[in-house]
């Protein structure tokens, strides 16, 4: 980190694609924020009240992954809310054991039933391992998001289940701040890279990546197709697809905040962070162990780098603290990203890269 500049306020650094200093050291994604904004709670409970007791089984369905955030809804929606909640679950091969028992000890405490989906797990698992293998061989922090298709293919199949058990509302527990502010510089995040206006980059970018790389020509592409039609609960697609069906993000009404949200969980529920690692953010896709890898060892920055300066932005941590954190828990142990690879039958020598050694212990 000694040949990069960090920003006076956050933590972002030079390297960070798209950032830009003003005299003060400021980058302009700190300079550009708007802190976040929610809207009444009361206005969460006149939604909620017109889906609550309808004659059906379920009033709602919320997906769970194991993590603090989805966890957290299906507590709030239960306890707070007393809505009858189905949750939904995908079946992912990369799955942390953590995850699992925080699902398994949610749905046990709170008595939710839980329908799991996925695809064929080997089909997943084949699927990745073709996909990184691919991206090894010409590393680009543009391409990070096709190793992950299938999980950004679920929403299709979560939507089905609720249609499949007369559910009209969808709650979704996200991280408002968890979407890297630097995606904006390559194909944008999740909930944006699908946008019209967004086409001619995509396009562009996609042929530049295609020629450079030539072997993405063998790739899966009608999973390709799947990921931007359905990426996000709110692409044209899925909109015009399941638009008999509500869709709520819980943190649009209730501020998210870190401490409150893992001691809640940890209280209630027993929930955990994984083991494996320091960080109790995105431990329950073991996958994103080597994503972290990814993103430092191609642009130098990593996504939970972006969230503490998001979090120091709107004063849920300060500068010092997020540093102090960084040390800790932007990191990930070898063994775990060694175990990773090995489900995917390679290793780490297998990257066309310099892999940043300082994220492993």
């Amino acid at each position: 980190m000694n040949d990069v500049t960090l920003c006076t306020k956050c933590v972002m650094t030079s390297r960070t694609p798209g950032i830009a200093f003003d005299e003060k050291g400021m980058c302009n994604y700190c300079n550009t924020h708007t802190p976040m904004q929610v809207k009444p709670e009361g206005a969460l409970t006149a939604i909620l009240d017109r889906f609550r007791d309808k004659g059906g089984k379920y009033d709602c369905i919320v997906g769970l992954s194991g993590g603090r955030d989805s966890t957290y809804a299906l507590w709030k929606l239960v306890k707070d809310y007393k809505m009858n909640v189905l949750a939904v679950n995908y079946n992912n091969p990369f799955k942390s054991r953590q995850a699992q028992e925080n699902i398994d000890n949610a749905l046990k405490i709170l008595n939710v039933d839980c329908v799991t989906w996925g695809f064929s797990p080997d089909e997943h698992r084949l699927t990745t391992q073709k996909n990184m293998k691919i991206w090894a061989k010409h590393p680009s922090s543009n391409m990070i998001p096709i190793v992950c298709a299938h999980c950004k293919s679920w929403w299709p199949g979560f939507f089905s289940i609720a249609r499949k058990n007369n559910i009209k509302l969808f709650v979704i527990g996200s991280n408002p701040l968890e979407t890297a502010s630097f995606k904006k510089a390559g194909f944008g995040g999740a909930r944006t890279y699908h946008k019209l206006s967004n086409l001619p980059k995509m396009i562009g970018k996609s042929v530049g990546e295609i020629v450079n790389n030539p072997a993405y020509l063998t790739t899966n592409w009608s999973m390709v197709l799947k990921m931007y039609l359905g990426s996000s609960h709110s692409t044209p697609y899925m909109r015009w697809r399941y638009k008999d069906i509500t869709v709520v993000r819980l943190f649009d009404y209730l501020k998210w905040n870190e401490k409150e949200v893992e001691a809640a969980i940890a209280k209630e529920l027993k929930w955990r962070k994984s083991d494996e690692l320091p960080s109790s953010w995105r431990f329950d896709c073991r996958l994103d162990y080597i994503r972290r890898l990814m993103y430092a060892s191609t642009i130098g920055v990593t996504e939970l780098r972006d969230l503490f300066s998001k979090m120091i932005r709107e004063g849920q941590m300060t500068r010092e603290e997020a540093l102090e954190r960084l040390v800790k828990e932007n990191t990930v142990p070898k063994k775990a990203v060694e175990s990773v690879l090995n489900q995917l039958g390679m290793k780490l020598s297998d990257f066309n890269m310099k892999i940043d050694e300082s994220l492993l212990t």
